[in-house]
């Protein structure tokens, strides 16, 4: 017969729950390693997001003071 399912891990606090206690019975060696992995993933969000913001100001044409989308006094 197939295992019984624990229902109470399907909820978001189960799952978070469980994930901590997985992270906490790892040896230490592999901590470090997942979050160097996790400083990586960070780094590689913040440089796409940085190319983007700067393709779009490149790409947006400065305003001028007689600009009539100006909202500005």
């Amino acid at each position: 017969m197939a295992e019984e399912i624990d229902w109470s891990l399907t909820t978001f606090e189960g799952n978070r729950r469980r994930q901590h206690e997985e992270f906490l019975a790892l040896p230490l060696r592999e901590k470090l390693r997942i979050i160097e992995q996790m400083e990586e993933v960070t780094e590689y969000f913040a440089a796409r997001r940085a190319a983007r913001e700067a393709a779009t100001q490149e790409s947006t044409p400065p305003r001028t003071s007689g600009d009539s989308r100006n909202t500005s006094p």
